[in-house]
């Protein structure tokens, strides 16, 4: 091909017409593709395909008459059509419908099935193939249902000091049944009884019960069923108990509880009464922690009484007021020097510098070792190994532990901190 035959090529091959011709010459070829397929004819398989009983509503209230067994609930279909139909067909638009306007009493049945398409799908367009039942097998029971309350009562006694509540839990609270309505319609409730004696804690169980007429007699039919055969029932018995009320102390500051320390609770008990078990378990009730190394003599606070799980304080007093006081020791104030405050475990790569350069504490001992105690005896240690790298910089207060050498007796009340400047090591 000479150059002047490629450079017409090239002239026709830039012009906007040349395009518009290729673009309409591939749009027709897409079309006439499009409808040539969409005519050609396929099979689909459609799994699950819901049954559906039409008239069931009608037959339930018009005869009394219901449903109970189906051998199946769906069915699945092999359907064939067109491409374009069966692409509109799946297994939730399309229904296999059961027609009961024949069923007329009670019995076993043998129905065939029509299937119903989605809204723009004409049957004629669509054969069912293969499908995995042509005929659907049920059962017609003419039979009603009753829900009734369940009702109890406890006919037998408790043991000394103990009370069984007056209502019984039931679980479940409502029982049905079902059968014939000449015998379910005389039926008025399910009932327990629980007949034991000496009952000394909760009863909580599962048993059987019996039918009952409006006027509490006893109804035996067999032809009635029982759609829960048993139901639990809870018999709550409930024992009282004095409780004592006690605070759990940390020996603190030279104090102990049994040496130094007169606690006073107010109450000092409540009355407690639920579950048994619960109130046999409970020997006193906690209020709460107290430091005695917190405070420098005495401590007062208002405690809110919590009672134990499964019982209830019926004492009416939700409330303690707790006083305690050290006794045989005193308090002094020192002041602990710089050369004395210190610190350990730096962060490695960092130097620490003691900004504090007196700290006041307070000691607590007896007056005679309080007399001895010099301020060389006291020391003031920061533990630093709680600090990371990451915040190791700039200025930190850390709680320090006082030290008084000597006088293993004496100790230092409340808590301290002082004042450190943590910088990069120049090394």
């Amino acid at each position: 091909m000479n150059p002047n035959q490629l450079k017409k090529i090239k002239r026709i091959v830039d012009r906007r017409s040349f395009w518009m011709v290729v673009s309409l010459l591939v749009a027709v070829i897409l079309w006439l593709y499009v409808n040539s397929t969409e005519g050609v004819e396929g099979d689909k398989v459609l799994s699950g395909v819901k049954i559906e009983f039409l008239g069931a509503d009608t037959l339930r209230e018009s005869s009394g008459l219901v449903i109970t067994e189906q051998d199946r609930s769906s069915v699945n279909l092999t359907v064939k059509g067109t491409r374009r139909v069966l692409g509109k067909l799946s297994s939730t638009n399309v229904v296999a419908t059961v027609d009961l306007s024949r069923v007329n009493t009670d019995g076993w049945y043998s129905v065939s099935y029509e299937i119903q398409y989605p809204a723009g799908v004409n049957s004629d367009d669509v054969t069912v193939v293969r499908s995995s039942a042509d005929i659907i097998n049920f059962y017609v029971d003419r039979q009603t249902r009753k829900r009734i309350p369940v009702e109890g009562a406890f006919t037998g006694n408790t043991a000394e000091g103990y009370l069984a509540e007056d209502n019984l839990v039931f679980d479940p609270e409502i029982v049905t049944i079902s059968g014939p309505k000449a015998a379910v319609s005389q039926v008025e409730r399910a009932y327990v009884v629980i007949n034991r004696t000496d009952v000394d804690k909760t009863l909580s169980y599962a048993t059987a019960y019996v039918l009952q007429d409006v006027d509490y007699n006893v109804v035996e039919d067999p032809r009635i069923t029982l759609e829960e055969e048993t139901v639990n029932v809870t018999l709550n018995v409930l024992a009282t108990k004095s409780v004592p009320l006690d605070v759990t102390v940390v020996n603190g500051a030279g104090a102990t509880r049994e040496e130094n320390t007169s606690i006073k609770i107010v109450p000092d008990s409540v009355v407690l009464s639920g579950d048994a078990a619960a109130i046999d378990s409970t020997s006193k009730i906690n209020l709460g922690t107290i430091d005695l190394g917190a405070f420098a003599s005495e401590y007062t606070a208002t405690y809110t009484i919590v009672p134990p799980n499964d019982t209830e304080n019926i004492t009416g007093v939700n409330e303690a007021s707790v006083t305690v006081k050290i006794v045989g020791l005193s308090s002094r104030n020192f002041n602990i020097i710089h050369d004395n405050i210190s610190c350990i475990n730096v962060p490695e790569g960092f130097d620490a510098e003691i900004i504090t350069q007196t700290l006041p504490v307070t000691i607590r001992a007896a007056d005679t070792v309080l007399d001895q105690i010099q301020i060389h005896n006291l020391r003031a240690v920061a533990d630093l190994s709680g600090i990371s790298e990451a915040t190791a910089s700039g200025v930190i207060t850390p709680v320090v532990r006082i030290y008084i050498d000597g006088y293993p007796e004496a100790g230092c009340v409340g808590e301290y901190r002082i004042y450190v400047t943590l910088t990069e090591s120049k090394d």
